[in-house]
């Protein structure tokens, strides 16, 4: 069983960062929306590692993608940490083959909360397109 559910991450991880590689703009909101709302559960449903920096990222992610009118800076900043948080993930991961996917996904959030925040990036994540 766990296999499958690694699989199903390693997919989600793969859907996630080919939304991302485009740049966080390019989503629109409600799909930016979903993608937060189905790794906020994910996130939640694991029970073996600490992810609580990157469920309350998620969660002030979603309050901000909801809004009325979305704040670029604000947004900026959230995936910012979210960007430190899933590098953290990212060492823990159990299972070898996510921690490369989990390392891209926090280069992308990372290099997406710089570009909205006004290029205040405070992650040392390498360039986006390295190790393509």
């Amino acid at each position: 069983m766990q296999g499958t559910t690694n699989d199903a991450h390693e997919d989600t991880l793969d859907q996630t960062i080919a939304a991302l590689e485009a740049g966080p703009t390019a989503l629109d909101p409600a799909t930016g929306l979903a993608i937060v709302n189905q790794w906020y559960d994910t996130v939640l449903a694991q029970d073996d590692l600490d992810l609580g920096d990157v469920a309350d990222g998620l969660a002030e992610l979603r309050d901000l993608l909801a809004a009325d009118a979305l704040d670029g800076a604000a947004i900026g900043e959230v995936l910012l940490r979210l960007g430190e948080a899933t590098q953290a993930a990212a060492q823990q991961a159990a299972d070898e083959r996510l921690t490369p996917m989990l390392e891209r996904l926090a280069t992308l959030l990372s290099f997406g909360g710089d570009a909205l925040s006004g290029g205040r990036a405070r992650s040392t994540a390498a360039e986006p397109d390295q190790g393509r």
